[in-house]
């Protein structure tokens, strides 16, 4: 559960905030104009308190889409503060009740209410309190009689094992969640147990992060969450991190595919488990969460109730100063996704199939639902709003107090919503005190609603009755055209193990007319541990591509068996139709060295070596096969004749260049002499040297120098002879800079000098004169820095400060007047103030002065004058392209480090201006610059993209990612900043100013 967020008074209490607040200002500084010595004093007549509207007539304050309406299922007082829904197998309703949200976690004020409708008419008529005295719980999952509870830092199992509905057994099966921070984020705990199809429960763990471990086995090993969610196997309690966290809000599709939410990114999709990630020691996977919204994260609401009046006057105090905090839509706080929470896919069968596999979407602070429709290109997942609700909301409401935080697909097949009926929905520490003393943040904890979306002319089903059913009864079940009577039937029989259940589900595992219903009995059978090859290789040959899918995933199960008949037909799959099953295919195929692997990878390969997802799959199953597929590729015109399929033989090459295979490395070796393509020819041989980099192998040591020889001669003379191909020079350029081609630096220095020099072939040869790491070289990048764009000279300066030798040529370059100080990110700034060489650290305080954030509001004073100018839109674009463009991305132009320009021009004038003077004067945890140092010596600064187990990727200005290995990290910290530089006012007027601001303001899309 969470709302919209503003303010954040230190680094470590941050929240979950909007796209536009987390991503404010230029990498993500939260600042103010001004800092007042006090808060204004607000006038009462601004805030009036806004009523409640009490149950009986809610129903008028809704607007919802035709053909469907909203019914009151529970409001107070049988329900109050409800956050989170889990029905056990009879239909009863197990509530999360945060009523101590959001300033009471001390009060022990949170209850898991049980709720039961009695008649099943659809309403509850009977409530009792389950377990009370919880700090602060968010979550519920209903097993083996009895409920998980999450309520940080423990996640709980109660049982009520007498039949009088309290429970009193209650025990803590593990503990540690949200350890990794000093202030616990109220926004940011862990929620949304969902039953996932490989028979495990699956949570999201939010930003707060923690290491996890079981408090009864003292000898068991914590598990880190930090930026991943989680799982357990609920009967041998075996837990484990998964995938990539979001923030509130978790949900499968039918066929077992993720979606996350978060407060600005409404919908994100994972696009492979967490399991892939490290397989391949040599390889770092992209990260698995994307945005998957069409409309961007942050997209355009449409709400129907009024912006509340505190939020206006602490919108208007933000804008002139008076008090910190991002200013939302430059003065309108609303009408784009700041509170997007709960994102659930429906798998009902009360609505029809044009809203199966729909996700809806809660905002609590537009006090709206939003639906989209998912669609899939190749295998990555659209979410694009209906064609009928461009810009109308599925539910929305005039009532302020409708807060609609999670959702609950139901035995009836309608979908349920907690609302958890607030009048006030807001981290309490971005409210400044003069308000809050208007407000009251508990206004609402003892009420609450539950709803459900009822479809016109809807018939009430029969109670679904599931706990006492037959074996042979769930069996059956697990073919129901609900996802919610299929999971209980899947989970009931987990639990059971009955093993009488094996035949009737081999049965439906063959026969079943249902897709979902075959995917299931094979789960189940899995779960019985009743699976064999022999199911899996008719389920190989299913009608349906979701099933296939599915049965090459459980197929991995039996790596030990790389001969049995089912790893030959799965090899087969590498000609299927549908692009999901040839990505599974190579997934699983990294499981076992069945016969024909590397020729099913290489098929793949070809037909799908331009897709990243598909790619990423090949890549963490190649194994022993990376010799065989680059041959195979390398000889496929059209894959060599592309870029991606450059790119993807590249990275294949590094690969194998990391794996230091003698005869792996003589097949790349003749393919760089001989490559008709020379230009490929030279890429692969300067990857395969950067995978024996990385394996700290040099190009003699592996036997290779000699037989390369002719291809560093070819590369010099390219770049003197004329008519030399860009794409050529290129590659030329960079086998160039291993230092054992035994070339001087004369050929790149003069790339680097001669201003006729295309900007690709300057950043190549910035690159390729590093890696000799002489003082030479780097007094010829010194030489050049000051007749550099902002582009070529942010690169340079990121290549030089990665070493020692070179940062000690830029820090003389910068004594030496050679480089403005507002060049350098801030980042950059603290590591020259604090490097390990005196010399440098000597030169950064008499060059770079005290920390400029020390002096920071007296440069946005003396810029006040600015905002009374009338600005040029065209002289400020050409400030843009100098200064931002690095990290702030317009249409095509760009690149998205920090918001887009159509994101920030929403903040208002005098917001955008105090961000780009003093970026840092706040900047929430998340978007800290990180600085690694490696084993061998480099530097590298930027962004966490993302991590796992064997990498972590930064990303950094210009788009630039790269991944390092953790074992070659030898420290990593962050450095409390953001990328943004501080000093962006150098060589800078008034006029300047106003000319930047108002092309941020005025540009279009």
């Amino acid at each position: 559960m969470k709302a919209r967020t503003a303010e954040i008074p230190t680094a470590h209490e941050t929240t979950g905030r909007s796209g536009l607040a987390l991503c404010s200002a230029l990498v993500l500084a939260f600042t103010t104009l001004t800092l007042p010595a006090a808060e204004p004093v607000p006038d009462p007549k601004e805030l009036p308190r806004i009523p409640a509207t009490e149950p009986a007539d809610a129903l008028k304050t809704f607007k919802v889409k035709p053909g469907f309406h909203l019914e009151l299922t529970a409001s107070e007082p049988l329900v109050t503060d409800p956050i989170s829904l889990s029905f056990d197998a009879d239909g009863r309703l197990y509530v999360v009740e945060m009523r101590g949200y959001s300033e009471r976690r001390d009060d022990s004020m949170g209850q898991i209410r049980l709720l039961e409708d009695t008649n099943f008419d659809g309403r509850m008529d009977k409530s009792t309190v389950f377990a009370s005295g919880l700090n602060w719980p968010t979550a519920v999952f209903c097993y083996d009689g009895g409920v998980f509870v999450g309520v940080t830092p423990d996640l709980w199992y109660m049982k009520d094992t007498n039949g009088d509905g309290v429970a009193d057994l209650k025990k803590i099966v593990y503990t540690g969640f949200g350890t990794d921070r000093e202030r616990l984020n109220v926004q940011a705990m862990f929620n949304s147990f969902r039953w996932g199809l490989d028979n495990r429960i699956h949570g999201a763990t939010a930003s707060n992060g923690g290491t996890v471990r079981a408090p009864s086995d003292k000898g068991s090993k914590p598990v880190p969450v930090r930026g991943r969610d989680f799982s357990f196997d609920p009967r041998t309690m075996e837990f484990r991190a998964e995938d990539s966290t979001a923030q509130h809000g978790m949900s499968f599709d039918d066929w077992g595919r993720k979606f996350v939410s978060s407060n600005s990114s409404h919908l994100q999709a994972i696009m492979y488990d967490s399991a892939y990630a490290g397989r391949n020691p040599h390889y770092t996977m992209p990260s698995p969460r994307i945005n998957a919204a069409a409309d961007g994260a942050a997209a355009e609401v449409y709400r129907i109730s009024p912006d509340e009046p505190w939020r206006i006057v602490r919108t208007r105090w933000r804008v002139t100063g008076a008090v910190r905090g991002a200013v939302e839509g430059g003065g309108r706080v609303s009408g784009y996704f700041t509170a997007a929470t709960g994102v659930t896919i429906y798998r009902g069968n009360a609505y029809g199939d044009d809203f199966l596999g729909n996700a809806f979407i809660g905002d609590a602070g537009s006090n709206l639902l939003h639906r989209k429709r998912i669609d899939y290109e190749g295998v990555v997942p659209v979410g694009r709003r209906p064609a009928d609700e461009e810009k109308v909301e599925f539910v929305a409401s005039t009532d302020n107090w409708f807060r609609p935080v999670q959702f609950a697909n139901a035995p009836d097949g309608c979908l349920y919503i907690a609302d958890m009926y607030r009048e006030t929905i807001e981290h309490p520490w971005s409210i400044p005190e003069s308000i809050k003393q208007h407000l009251d943040l508990n206004a609402g904890n003892d009420r609450g609603r539950i709803w459900r979306i009822v479809p016109d002319n809807f018939e009430q089903p029969k109670a679904p009755k599931l706990k006492n059913a037959s074996t042979q009864k769930l069996v059956a079940t697990l073919a129901h055209p609900n996802g919610w009577h299929r999971d209980t039937a899947a989970r009931l029989l987990f639990e059971r193990q009955d093993k009488s259940a094996v035949k009737p589900l081999e049965k439906l595992a063959n026969k079943s007319q249902s897709a979902v219903g075959r995917q299931h009995a094979l789960y189940a059978l899995a779960g019985l541990e009743a699976l064999t090859p022999s199911i899996l290789n008719s389920a190989l040959s299913d009608a349906n591509a979701h099933v296939r899918r599915h049965a090459l995933k459980l197929l991995e199960r039996f790596a030990d068996s790389p001969a049995a008949s089912a790893w030959k037909k799965a090899v087969s799959l590498a000609s299927d139709p549908d692009a999901a099953v040839r990505q599974q295919l190579a997934f699983t195929l990294g499981a076992a060295e069945t016969p024909g692997k590397s020729a099913a990878l290489a098929r793949v390969a070809l037909r799908d070596g331009r897709d990243k997802w598909i790619q990423a799959a090949i890549m963490s199953s190649i194994g022993d096969d990376a010799g065989q597929l680059f041959v195979t590729l390398a000889n496929d015109k059209q894959t060599a004749a592309s870029d991606a399929g450059q790119t993807f033989l590249t990275q294949l090459t590094e690969t194998i260049g990391r794996r230091n295979r003698a005869a792996e490395l003589q097949t790349v070796a003749d393919f760089a002499t001989s490559a008709k393509d020379r230009a490929l020819g030279l890429r692969t041989l300067r990857s395969l040297n950067d995978g024996l980099k990385r394996s700290r192998v040099s190009l003699a040591k592996a036997g290779l120098l000699e037989r390369l020889q002719p291809v560093f001669t070819e590369a010099a003379e390219s770049l003197t002879a004329s008519g030399t191909s860009s794409a050529v020079r290129l590659a030329a350029i960079s086998v160039l800079g291993i230092p054992e081609s035994g070339r001087s630096d004369a050929l790149l220095a003069q790339i680097l000098h001669r201003a006729s020099a295309a900007e690709s072939e300057t950043i190549a040869a910035l690159t390729a004169i590093a890696g000799h790491d002489n003082a030479a070289a780097w007094s010829k990048i010194a030489e050049a820095l000051p007749s550099y764009s902002a582009k070529l000279q942010a690169e340079a300066i990121k290549v030089m400060l990665a070493r020692s030798r070179g940062t000690l040529a830029f820090a003389k370059a910068l004594e030496g007047g050679l480089v403005r100080p507002s060049s350098l990110t801030a980042g950059q700034v603290q590591a020259l103030r604090k490097h390990r060489v005196k010399e440098v650290r000597e030169i950064a305080v008499k060059t770079l002065g005290a920390p400029p954030s020390a002096n920071r509001q007296a440069v946005v004073d003396s810029f006040l004058p600015a905002m009374r100018l009338k600005g040029n839109a065209a002289n400020g674009r050409a400030l843009y392209q100098q200064l931002c463009v690095s990290c702030h991305k317009l249409g095509s132009e760009g690149h998205p480090l920090g918001p887009d320009l159509v994101t920030m021009k929403s903040m208002g004038r005098e917001k955008i201006m105090v961000n780009i003077l003093d970026p840092n004067r706040e900047v929430a945890p998340q978007y800290f610059s990180y600085s690694i140092d490696t084993k061998d010596g480099e530097n590298q600064t930027g962004l966490i993209a993302g991590e796992d187990e064997q990498n972590v990727t930064l990303k950094a200005a210009f788009g630039a990612t790269t991944a390092v290995s953790r074992a070659d990290i030898a420290s990593m910290k962050s450095t409390g900043m953001s990328l943004m530089p501080e000093g962006l006012e150098t060589g800078m007027d008034h006029q300047k100013m106003a000319d930047l601001i108002e092309f941020i303001v005025t540009a279009e899309q």
